[in-house]
C-alpha cells in the first residue's frame, strides 16, 4: 500500500526508524507505537506514527528530568495492547477484535517548534519524550472521564475516544508502507485526549474515571 501513502511521510518514517534501530543497538526493547493525531505532525492527511521502546517507558510515579528549553506538555491517552496481529487490508471491525486489553497512558511531549515541520516532527518521533502506563482491565465506555491533574488540581477533562479501531487501522496502513506491522503484544498509545502544559517541579497525573491513574514528577534540567 506504499503508493497510497504520501512519499514525504514514508521518507520521514524511514528516518524515524533509523533512530529506533539505534535504540535497539543500545539495548532497548520494542514496546509498541504511538499515534499522532494533531495538525503539526500530519503529512498528506495521514495519521502520524511513532515508536515506543523501553528507553522511554517509565514506571508510574517516576521522576522525569526536563530538557533545557523544552516546551513540555502532558497528554492523557488511551492505550491498547494487541492480542493478535493487525491486517492492514482488514477493516476497523477486524482491528477491534485484535485488541486484547485497554489501559491509560500519561505521555510527556516536547512541543518546541522545529525547522522543517511536519516532516521533522515525524522523523523525530512525533514529540515523544516519555510515557507511563496503567492497566484499565475491561474496555472503557465513551462516558469514561479522562483528566489531567497538576499538583492536585484538575487542569483538563474529556471523554474516552470512540474511534480507536479506526485509528489503529489507519496506523496499520501507514506502517505497512515502511515494512512494519501492528503485532500481537504491541502496546499502542492512541493520541492525546487532553493535553496541558507542565513545568519543572510539578507533579502531573492522568486519571481514567475511578479505574486507574498514573503520575509522574517533573524535575528541572
Amino acid at each position: 500500500m506504499t503508493g497510497q501513502i504520501d512519499g514525504r511521510l514514508v521518507a520521514a518514517l524511514l528516518k524515524q526508524l533509523e533512530q529506533r534501530r539505534a535504540a535497539f543497538d543500545r539495548g532497548a526493547r520494542h514496546v509498541g507505537w504511538k499515534l499522532g493525531m494533531g495538525d503539526r505532525e500530519r503529512i498528506g492527511g495521514h495519521v502520524a506514527v511513532g515508536y515506543l521502546t523501553s528507553e522511554t517507558v517509565l514506571e508510574p510515579g517516576a521522576r522525569y528530568r526536563a530538557a533545557k528549553g523544552a516546551v513540555l506538555c502532558a497528554d492523557a491517552e488511551a492505550m491498547v495492547e494487541l492480542a493478535g496481529d493487525v491486517d492492514p487490508a482488514a477493516g476497523p471491525a477486524a482491528v477491534a477484535a485484535a485488541i486484547g486489553r485497554y489501559g491509560g497512558a500519561l505521555e510527556l511531549v516536547d512541543l518546541a517548534r522545529v525547522p522543517g515541520e511536519p516532516d521533522a516532527v515525524v522523523a523525530a518521533n512525533v514529540f515523544h519524550r516519555a510515557v507511563a502506563l496503567a492497566d484499565l482491565g475491561s474496555a472503557p465506555s465513551e462516558k469514561l472521564a479522562v483528566t489531567v491533574t497538576v499538583d492536585g488540581q484538575v487542569r483538563a477533562s474529556e471523554r474516552w475516544p470512540g474511534d480507536l479501531p479506526k485509528r489503529l487501522h489507519d496506523a496499520a496502513v501507514v506502517l505497512e508502507a515502511v515494512g512494519e506491522r501492528l503485532r500481537s503484544g504491541d502496546r499502542i498509545i492512541t493520541g492525546s485526549i487532553v493535553q496541558v502544559p507542565i513545568g519543572p517541579g510539578e507533579r502531573v497525573a492522568a486519571g481514567f474515571g475511578d479505574d486507574a491513574s498514573v503520575q509522574l514528577e517533573i524535575d528541572p534540567p
